[in-house]
């Protein structure tokens, strides 16, 4: 069982470890399957791509907001030759013309004329965000309308003006507000912005007998810009089938908690962002489990992160492999989810929570404290030791003489979201504390311990320092 915080802070004094939960794979792949295994259909996804005009409005500021790690992504899915790609919205990010447009022209040139190299159709599965509709009048810096003052002009200028129409000339395919798809005979469900959620109930429910979408264990895919509200979620949990795809939240796909049910029963994944926030430290808790996490310090340490998905079905199983595009790699192993029906759920918390595994210092890993001006600095070692249980922030706690007054931070690991290998400093966490904060004494023991994203824990490391100021 994993210890709670207090139990952990209970422990640090007496330079104390703490339990592992293992070290398997984060899902088992169902009994004889092979990982050289033809998928069925694979695609790509990403979303929330952001790029935003210059403050002329006429062109992409490609030094703040570059189309680079689209057009990274896009062909990232060509060379291993995807069937589709979903993207789940926020493209145009002060929702103008040209932010759309460009997004059709990085397409293009990874997929002219939405072929592969040879010549199958590659599917474009995208949905409108809010930035899409409505992001010419959330201002980030200025608004559109104060560049085009005439309203007549700013329709020229906005998607908003003429959502059906922009859509078709840009992309070349018809508008539809729910859209119904078929790709190698899976069936995909789209809702764009602004559209009411139970339209696309009513789209899958249309299709449920004819598209057989809940005959065996064969997945259908639905998505939109922002994850599904009370009433959908209870409507979806009937289909026997159904797995979404959600944007808008920028969270990072090495936080295990992208992966959740909806209403409890339908999978799901809260897509990452091409443009990323880094702030997603608020999800780390542990939910059904009950394990406390404090709130992530020092985010940028984290990593500048470009991600996106790869989804390959097969008979049996679903895999899901993450990639980041700035700097490249993998961020880990795949994600497997077995389709035929189990309870608990894989993608219940529970489930997760008990398959993790722990991340885990090497044997010979030490820890280095020394005091640098007034601040205690700390140079975490990197928590590698079980490759398969991913390494997502660490807890530390110092002690002084007061053995009852016990600091506690928590700090992202270096590089946490960035791709295998591409961590910044080899993987060593330098993580700062003023010295005004630390407790009293002259001689200070120092706890570090590795968390994953759902807050399962590895062994502790700990190190007594001298507070030496100059």
């Amino acid at each position: 069982m994993a210890l709670s915080r207090l139990e952990f802070l209970k422990g640090v004094a007496a330079t104390a470890g703490v339990t592992s939960f293992g070290m398997r794979r984060i899902f088992a792949a169902p009994e004889g399957w092979k990982p050289d295994k033809t998928p069925n259909i694979t695609f790509g996804v990403v979303s929330d791509t952001h790029l935003r005009t210059d403050r002329t409005g006429q062109k992409i500021d490609m030094a703040h907001w570059p189309d680079k790690y689209l057009v990274a992504a896009f062909k990232h899915f060509h060379d291993i030759n995807v069937d589709a790609v979903v993207h789940c919205g926020d493209m145009a990010d002060r929702g103008q013309v040209v932010e759309m447009q460009a997004h059709a022209e990085a397409w293009r040139k990874a997929f002219p004329d939405d072929r592969a190299a040879d010549g199958r159709k590659v599917e474009k599965l995208f949905v409108m965000g809010n930035h899409d509709v409505d992001g010419y009048d959330y201002g980030h810096g200025f608004r559109v309308d104060q560049i085009y003052h005439d309203p007549e002009e700013l329709k020229k200028h906005i998607l908003q003006s003429d959502l059906a129409g922009w859509w078709e000339r840009i992309w070349g395919e018809k508008y539809e507000p729910v859209w119904h798809k078929e790709v190698k005979g899976y069936h995909f469900f789209g809702l764009h912005w602004g559209v009411d959620e139970m339209d696309l109930d009513r789209l899958i429910a249309s299709k449920r007998a004819s598209c057989a979408l809940d005959v065996g264990d064969k997945p259908f895919f639905f998505m939109s810009h922002a994850i599904t509200h009370a009433n959908f979620n209870k409507a979806v949990r009937a289909y026997r089938n159904g797995f979404g795809f959600f944007g808008h939240w920028h969270m990072s796909a090495a936080n295990w908690k992208v992966l959740r049910l909806l209403d409890g029963a339908t999978p799901s994944v809260q897509c990452p962002a091409i443009y990323p926030f880094f702030d997603d430290g608020k999800w780390l808790g542990g939910g059904d489990q009950g394990i406390s996490v404090a709130p992530i310090e020092d985010e940028l340490q984290a990593g500048s992160w470009r991600q996106g998905l790869v989804i390959r079905v097969y008979d049996d199983m679903l895999a899901i492999s993450r990639h980041e595009y700035s700097e490249g790699g993998s961020l880990g192993a795949d994600w497997i989810m077995p389709l035929k029906k189990q309870k608990p759920h894989p993608l219940s918390l529970t489930a997760m929570g008990k398959k993790i595994g722990s991340p885990q210092f090497r044997a010979d890993a030490k820890l280095r404290v020394e005091t640098v001006g007034q601040a205690f600095k700390l140079s975490i070692p990197p928590a590698d030791g079980n490759p398969n249980s991913r390494v997502y922030a660490f807890d530390v706690v110092v002690v002084g003489d007061d053995q009852k007054k016990k600091l506690f931070k928590s700090v992202y690991a270096a590089g946490a979201n960035m791709g295998v290998g591409h961590a910044p400093n080899g993987g060593v966490t330098i993580f700062k504390i003023p010295v005004a904060e630390l407790p009293k004494g002259a001689e200070l023991t120092v706890a570090v311990r590795p968390i994953t994203s759902l807050g399962t824990h590895g062994r502790a490391i700990v190190r007594k320092s001298q507070l030496c100021l100059v």
